[in-house]
């Protein structure tokens, strides 16, 4: 009997401003399969009470990843969310992945590398065959009740 190789669950962020770039490449990801993209797309405002909340969310669906990859732009490190994405997963220790959408972006590639970053060609198949190198890393332990409790807990303050 074959044995089906484990998918390796991917964070995945990209700018706002860059996501028009970043669309055709993560429907290639998709078709590429064996990977399961988690996306942490938000509007929210960052600095906010609603913020919060958001952060508690990605912070567990970060633990549940494999690795986490970065589409980077011009606008990479004008995102709030995708900074703290990529500074929050190196402190967990997560495998990081960058790959370019554009030309332009000499210092986010720098801010990259400080993080500890694997810098990868913008290809579908090397990113596939990469993340799944990097990801060779157990998944975490299953959600538990304190990480609920801190989300329900934010989840009562007020939005505004």
């Amino acid at each position: 009997m074959r044995k089906e190789a484990r998918r390796q669950r991917v964070f995945l962020t990209v700018a706002a401003g860059d996501l028009v770039l970043a669309r055709p490449v993560t429907a290639r990801l998709y078709a590429a399969g064996g990977l399961t993209l988690d996306q942490g797309l938000t509007s929210e405002p960052f600095a906010t009470v609603r913020g919060e909340i958001v952060r508690a969310s990605l912070l567990t669906r970060l633990r549940r990843c494999t690795s986490l990859l970065c589409l980077y732009g011009a606008r990479t490190l004008d995102d709030d969310w995708v900074r703290w994405a990529l500074e929050t997963a190196a402190e967990l220790k997560l495998p990081l992945l960058g790959a370019p959408l554009d030309d332009g972006a000499k210092d986010v590639e720098l801010f990259l590398s400080r993080l500890g970053a694997e810098l990868v060609p913008l290809d579908g198949e090397s990113i596939v065959a990469r993340t799944r190198e990097a990801g060779h890393r157990s998944p975490g332990p299953a959600i538990d009740a304190a990480s609920l409790a801190e989300t329900l807990h934010l989840m009562r303050h007020p939005l505004r």
